[in-house]
């Protein structure tokens, strides 16, 4: 509409002058015109001038949409040598803190850290008599134990009624989030108070100018309502002014996004924006329970759920993580640099033996990792998301032994998804704040690996900065 109005005013304009440069030289002139002479000048005339503007604005727009475009296409299309080289350029963002909340987090004593340093010897989901099979038997869960689900959410919150799952996560959010809230607030520059000076006589106020500086954002999965989701962004807001942001300083925002390979992709564009533009601050979080009756019980009628019977179906599991994400301008002492992850997608082909996909796996990696890491071997550690199925166990160890052929798969890996249950799109969250717990057990690079998904690998790689940037070297960012 609004650039409908603004054609028929452009019209309306050359209409307007026309006629009035046309009358005012018949009065100034005396001229009296004739019915053809009126015609010519108050309606062909402006007609043409209008026609006339509308070809010349189309051949410019044309003209720049096609310079537009062929820069784009030079931009789009960088030349063999410079995609392969080493040291190249490539995009990457800072891990400033993290938190965790899980099940086998709590049960190792409530720390990363302590997570990290059993990692061969964690608990393993546990039955469950609140849930039960077809056969009326306890199916195996992942749960926190003693969770106060009723911590943030009623049953009916406002006008939305609530459901167990959501209940149960959001409960698990908040001490993730409060923590990685208080290490924002201390990152980000402190606001420098408002000076009155005296300019020409008078006396005015000097405020400083605040920018928009962080993104705070929570990753939900589908089965969460609109409603809910509508309710937990004010609440996020709530939460990020009671930590001392300043709202003027921060948005904030709600992704539904279910795979943990989409959470992948969806990192890949916040690396992407991070390494580009002005340096900022960007809070991740994501949360997920699926300890719910109902949730459990789609499953069992779905054939999805992990049985007596169905040894191989998922496992119900719950739990929160975060991290604080920044462009590597802003990384501070003992931040990790996180390269932009890299998703091979899988074209199965017929015939194709395991032995064969898992070389073709391996060769694909050792391209990956050798542009980001000139020494495969300061690979130490491996956080994959390999559940019970025997192949993805398999494949994680022949990506791992072709990359560091010295690395003990055995000691020196997590499998998160067979300790933790399913987590929904928190999985890729709570890897990337594992690798940042371990960078500060052990400053060696730890290989983030994806192999659950048939249809996609996912590569990735946390290190140390090598020398971070100091504060006075940093951009001003309010």
């Amino acid at each position: 509409m609004a650039g409908w109005l603004k054609n028929v005013g452009s019209v309306m304009m050359v209409f307007v002058a026309t006629w009035a440069a046309a009358i005012m030289y018949w009065r100034s002139s005396g001229t009296t015109p004739n019915g053809m002479q009126m015609l010519a000048y108050l309606g062909v005339l402006p007609v043409g001038l209008s026609g006339a503007g509308y070809m010349l604005r189309s051949m410019l727009s044309r003209g720049v949409e096609k310079v537009v475009e062929t820069n784009a296409s030079g931009a789009e299309a960088p030349s063999a040598a410079t995609v392969a080289a080493p040291g190249a350029a490539l995009p990457s963002m800072a891990i400033t803190a993290a938190s965790i909340n899980l099940a086998a987090a709590a049960a190792a004593a409530t720390d990363a850290n302590a997570m990290l340093a059993v990692a061969t010897a964690l608990p393993r989901p546990q039955l469950d008599n609140r849930f039960r099979d077809a056969n009326n038997l306890p199916i195996r869960v992942s749960a926190v134990a003693d969770l106060d689900e009723w911590l943030v959410l009623s049953e009916r919150e406002g006008d939305i009624d609530t459901a167990a799952h959501e209940r149960r996560a959001t409960a698990l959010l908040q001490p993730v989030l409060e923590q990685l809230l208080d290490a924002a607030y201390l990152a980000m520059p402190a606001i420098v108070g408002g000076e009155e000076v005296v300019v020409a006589g008078l006396r005015r106020r000097e405020e400083e100018r605040v920018d928009n500086a962080l993104t705070v954002e929570l990753v939900v999965s589908p089965a969460w309502s609109d409603g809910l989701r509508h309710w937990v962004q004010a609440w996020l807001q709530e939460q990020a002014v009671q930590a001392g942001l300043d709202a003027r300083r921060f948005d904030v925002r709600i992704s539904v996004l279910e795979r943990p390979g989409d959470v992948w992709a969806h990192l890949q564009r916040i690396v992407d924006a991070l390494s580009a533009g002005t340096p900022r601050w960007h809070l991740l979080v994501s949360c997920y329970s699926a300890i719910d009756a109902g949730v459990i019980n789609t499953w069992l009628a779905q054939g999805l759920l992990a049985t007596t019977q169905n040894a191989q179906g998922r496992v119900p599991g719950e739990g929160a993580a975060g991290v604080l994400l920044s462009s590597i301008a802003l990384a501070g002492e003992g931040a990790g640099r996180l390269w932009r992850p890299q998703v091979e997608r899988l074209e199965p082909v017929y015939g194709s033996r395991p032995a064969e996909l898992r070389r073709q796996l391996a060769t694909a990696a050792q391209q990956w990792l050798q542009p980001l890491l000139a020494d495969a071997g300061r690979v130490q550690f491996v956080l994959h998301d390999a559940d019970q199925h025997p192949e993805s166990i398999v494949a994680t160890a022949a990506v791992t032994a072709a990359l560091n052929p010295d690395l003990d798969f055995s000691s020196q890996s997590l499998a998160l998804a067979v300790c933790s249950g399913e987590l929904g799109p928190v999985l890729p969250v709570a890897q990337l704040a594992l690798a940042q717990a371990q960078l500060q057990r052990q400053s060696d690079a730890v290989l983030l690996l994806g192999v659950a998904d048939a249809q996609q690998r996912l590569f990735g790689l946390v290190e140390p900065l090598s020398s971070p940037t100091l504060a006075a070297e940093m951009p001003t960012v309010n």
